[in-house]
This record gives structure tokens, C-alpha cells and sequence, in this order.
């Protein structure tokens, strides 16, 4: 037999349901960043990792350092703000970090190698932009080497904007699996 629940029950699925929606919106606004402008999230590059960072304790780069409670105290802060637990907010920018090393070491080619070749990252802007041109690219003249550049930088932008999108989905399904956990 089913029940009517009473109005505290009501208010806490309401509560539940609404920051489950503001961390589905956060991470929603995260990836709509990314989309728009490849260096919204951009993070001066960083020495190698050594093998201590985070081997046990699971958090990875995002997890603050030990000997250093301000760095902790700073995301507890920007967790609290954004309504978020520190947990959670680790998992984002965990998540955020895969994102951008997947966004900078995946590279996609377009052209033809024996005339005109476009390699660049995923990113937009692109971080890494290479343009090869041969010999039989030089032979084709200046029209027929412009109309291959073109198709070259187009199919490029277009392959680079399929991987990101690919990229995304990658992030979100961590982001899936670790809320399972």
C-alpha cells in the first residue's frame, strides 16, 4: 500500500534534489567553459609528479599537499562556495585536469602528407599548430596549395572540435563513475 509522504519528507527529497541539479549545473557550466575557450581553465604547466603524489591516497594532483594546511584551507574554502565537499571538489578538478591533458596530448592530422598536412591538439585555440608543406605541395602552385591548406585547416578544426566533444564524455563518465563510488 502506498503512503502520502508527509511535508518533511517532501523537503528533504526537494533539498537532496536540488544540490544534486547545482552540481550537475556546476560541472555543466565547467564544460561549457572548456567548449568556448580552450584556456578557461588554463593551469601554468607543472614539473613531472613524482610518484608521491597521490599513490595512496587517491586525489591525485588536485589533493593538497600535506605539509601545507593553507593550500587545504584554500579548497575547503572554494569547495564550501561552490556548495560543494572538499571530496567532491577534488573529483572536479580531478576531472577538469584529465580534461586538460587529454585536450593537450591528443592530436589530430588532416591533409595529405605528400602535399599540405595540418597536426594540432584538440584545444580552441590550439596550443600545438603545425603545418607541413612539401615539395609536391610547393608544385601544385599558389591556387592549388590554398585550396588544400583550406580543406587541410577546416577538417582539422572539424576533427579537433569531434575530439573534444569525445573528450567530454570521457569526462563526465569519470564524473558518473566516481559519484558511484
Amino acid at each position: 500500500a502506498l503512503t502520502t509522504p508527509t511535508v518533511l519528507q517532501v523537503i528533504y527529497l526537494s533539498i537532496v534534489h536540488y544540490k544534486i541539479i547545482m552540481k550537475f549545473l556546476f560541472l555543466a557550466s565547467c564544460l561549457f567553459l572548456l567548449s568556448r575557450q580552450g584556456s578557461a581553465f588554463h593551469v601554468a604547466p607543472r614539473l613531472q609528479p613524482s610518484t608521491s603524489l597521490g599513490m595512496f591516497g587517491g586525489a591525485g594532483a588536485a589533493a593538497p599537499k600535506e605539509d601545507n594546511p593553507e593550500e587545504a584551507k584554500q579548497m575547503a574554502q572554494m569547495a564550501q562556495a561552490m556548495g560543494m565537499s572538499v571530496e567532491e571538489y577534488t573529483m572536479a578538478m580531478n576531472a577538469r585536469a584529465r580534461l586538460e591533458k587529454s585536450l593537450d596530448n591528443t592530436m589530430v592530422k588532416a591533409g595529405k602528407a605528400d602535399t599540405v598536412q595540418v597536426e594540432r591538439d584538440l584545444n580552441n585555440p590550439a596550443k600545438k599548430f603545425e603545418v607541413t608543406i612539401t615539395e609536391g605541395g610547393k608544385a601544385l602552385g599558389k591556387e592549388g596549395l590554398s585550396k588544400e591548406l583550406v580543406a587541410a585547416l577546416k577538417k582539422s578544426a572539424e576533427e579537433a572540435r569531434v575530439g573534444r566533444a569525445k573528450a567530454q564524455r570521457e569526462m563526465m563518465e569519470y564524473i558518473g563513475e566516481q559519484l558511484k563510488k
